[in-house]
Order: C-alpha cells, then sequence, then structure tokens
C-alpha cells in the first residue's frame, strides 16, 4: 500500500481553471509537404523490402496526423477538489494516481501538470495549466493528497512538441 502524506489543512476546497485542450501550432503548406515526402519515401521503402503492410500504417498514420492538424482547440475546465482531478467530465481521483510534478517554466505558455497514473495504459496524464491559473497553489494543494515526484515528459511527447505536432 503506498503511503500519503499527512493531511493538514486545506486553504481552500478547490481549484479550477480553464485551459484549452491542446495547443494549436500552426503549419506552413511547407511543413505538409515535408510530411508528406518523407512519408511517401517512407512507404516506397517499406514496399521495396517487401513490407506492404508498414506501407499502408505510414500512410494511414499520415493521414490521421493532417487530419489531427485540422482540429482546434477546445476550452477545457480543469478542477482540484478533494476527491481528485477533473478534466472536463473525467477525474482521476487521488487513489489511482501516484505522483505530480507543476511544470513551470518562465517566459513559456505551455506550463502544466504533470500526473503518474496506476494505470498501465495510461502512466502519464498532462494537464495544460490556464493563463488564471497558479503553478504554486496547485503544487501546495497537491502536496496534502499525492507525492510530489520530479515527472520528465516521454520522449515521444518531447519529439513531438520540436516537430510541431
Amino acid at each position: 500500500m503506498k503511503e500519503q502524506p499527512e493531511p493538514t489543512k486545506i486553504k481552500s476546497k478547490k481549484i479550477s481553471w480553464e485551459a484549452y485542450n491542446h495547443i494549436k501550432i500552426e503549419k506552413s503548406a511547407d511543413w505538409y509537404w515535408i510530411v508528406s515526402i518523407i512519408a511517401i519515401a517512407g512507404a516506397v521503402l517499406s514496399i521495396y523490402f517487401n513490407n506492404l503492410l508498414l506501407a499502408v500504417l505510414i500512410l494511414i498514420g499520415t493521414f490521421a496526423i493532417f487530419i489531427q492538424n485540422k482540429i482546434e482547440p477546445k476550452m477545457t475546465d480543469y478542477e482540484i477538489n478533494r476527491r481528485g482531478i477533473m478534466v472536463g467530465d473525467t477525474i482521476y481521483l487521488y487513489s489511482s494516481l501516484e505522483s505530480f510534478f507543476v511544470i513551470d517554466e518562465d517566459g513559456w505558455d505551455r506550463d502544466r501538470l504533470l500526473l503518474k497514473s496506476e494505470k498501465l495504459f495510461m502512466p502519464l496524464i498532462t494537464i495544460p495549466l490556464g493563463e488564471d491559473s497558479n503553478p504554486d497553489e496547485i503544487r501546495d494543494y497537491l502536496l496534502e493528497y499525492l507525492n510530489e515526484e520530479q515527472i520528465e515528459e516521454s520522449l515521444i511527447e518531447k519529439i513531438a512538441l520540436v516537430c510541431g505536432f
């Protein structure tokens, strides 16, 4: 059984904010051309090496990326309360979470809350912090229920951010 920090007096009953569910990075026509050329080259190489399934997966994946890039960000409500963390209509109970880490980077509008989950298929949950949220207040509140741990975003997330996904 995991050890929970000793609860102390909580200053407020909940913390809530609004933020977009993802950051949309506008892409130029050149970006689409480069991704298309890389995908077609990968598919041709896959066919050359007699791997038709990989070629199909590369093309479908590229098409899915293009469709995903057309989706506009949606304003979402976030709330931290005594039961857990709510993202829209979904609640992540403290009992299903192991630890948290607040990334508060100066000069970067991508402040976020990382939650380490006990779930196998969703080990890391990333929650964007809105402009009206206070990272220090969120950190202090969560310390009442979860352990703080230095959590790094996955390599895939870092690569996706650099590539503009």
